[in-house]
Order: structure tokens, then C-alpha cells, then sequence
């Protein structure tokens, strides 16, 4: 089986379960479901040699203090490039993430909060995502929203490159690509 054809069941079952889970309330089930594909964009993603030791922890990062017991749970025991994934709080805004966050997940979090979080990331390898509206066309990386009940993906090709990071083909066919100047000069 292709990696395409495994990531497009993954995501779908990830999403079907999201759909069956016990109704706990939306809003969790929602978050869960992102967390989720969190997960699974960031194995499609590699970041510059040099920017992380292997022994060091997979830093995800949560601009939200209300999924931050969510998000241990769901991380606890996994990994990612090998790495054991820690989950880390970042509230402040005056908070550098980008030496201390592989991932900044933003979500909830004011339009004047998330351009702080960016204008301190931008062209650090840090993989910055959110479900805030227009996210990728604000200058984020990856926009997750819902729509019709679906998460929706939306990459934003010159956000990820000027971090030195690199996208999985397979992720870029399953996403929105926003900003992407690969584009213009064909």
C-alpha cells in the first residue's frame, strides 16, 4: 500500500472516529480530532539538521492552558522521528518558543496573540498551527478548520520553507496550498 493511500485512510479513520466517539462534548471530541492530526502532519514533516538532538524530547507546544491535560494524555508513550514527544505550555506571548517548541499548536487564542507567536517564530524551524480562522493566509504554516462536519488542512508552502523545514509530497496532496510561489514559476 502506498504512503498516500495510508495517510488518506488515516486521516479519514481518525476523522470517522471523531465522528463515533462518545459524546463527551463537541468541543472535546474537536480537539481531540486536531490533536490528532497534529500527530500525523508532524511525522510528514522534517526539520533542519542541527535544529534537535535525537535524544533530546519532541517539544509540542500549546498556546492553551484548556486542552493542555488532553494533549498530555493523547501524546503520553508516542513519539515522533524517534523522539518522545513531550508536551509543553507556552501562555506568554513574550515566551520565545522557538527555542524551546518543535510544534506551537494555537489554538483559542487572540488574532493579536497568535501574530506575537509568529512574529517570534518566523523563520525558525517551528511548525506553527491553529484552527483560528485564515490562519496559513495570515502567515501560519498549517490551518485547520471545519467545515461541513470535515477538518480541513491549508499549508502555507512559503511560511514552512522560509523556516528550513519540508513537507511530505503526501501531506501537500491531501492540503490547501496557500502562498505557494512553485506556482508562478512554472
Amino acid at each position: 500500500m502506498t504512503t498516500r493511500r495510508t495517510l488518506r485512510r488515516a486521516l479519514l479513520l481518525l476523522l470517522a472516529c471523531g465522528l463515533c466517539a462518545p459524546a463527551f462534548s463537541d468541543a472535546v471530541r474537536d480537539e481531540d480530532v486536531k490533536l490528532a492530526l497534529i500527530y500525523k502532519i508532524a511525522r510528514f514533516v522534517t526539520w533542519p539538521s542541527g535544529s534537535a538532538e535525537a535524544d533530546t524530547p519532541f517539544r509540542l507546544c500549546l498556546a492553551e492552558r484548556s486542552i493542555f491535560d488532553l494533549a498530555k494524555n493523547r501524546f503520553a508513550g508516542r513519539r515522533i522521528r524517534e523522539r518522545d514527544i513531550e508536551v509543553q505550555l507556552v501562555t506568554d506571548a513574550d515566551e520565545n518558543p522557538a527555542g524551546q517548541c518543535d510544534v506551537l499548536y494555537m489554538t483559542r487564542v487572540k488574532q493579536e496573540r497568535a501574530r506575537e507567536f509568529l512574529k517570534r517564530t518566523s523563520g525558525q524551524p517551528v511548525l506553527t498551527i491553529s484552527d483560528e480562522p485564515n490562519f496559513a493566509e495570515s502567515g501560519g504554516m498549517v490551518g485547520l478548520s471545519t467545515r461541513g462536519g470535515k477538518v480541513k488542512i491549508s499549508i502555507n508552502v512559503g511560511a514552512y520553507e522560509s523556516a528550513d523545514l519540508v513537507v511530505s509530497s503526501q501531506l501537500l496532496e491531501l492540503a490547501e496550498l496557500v502562498n505557494d510561489n512553485r506556482i508562478a514559476k512554472r
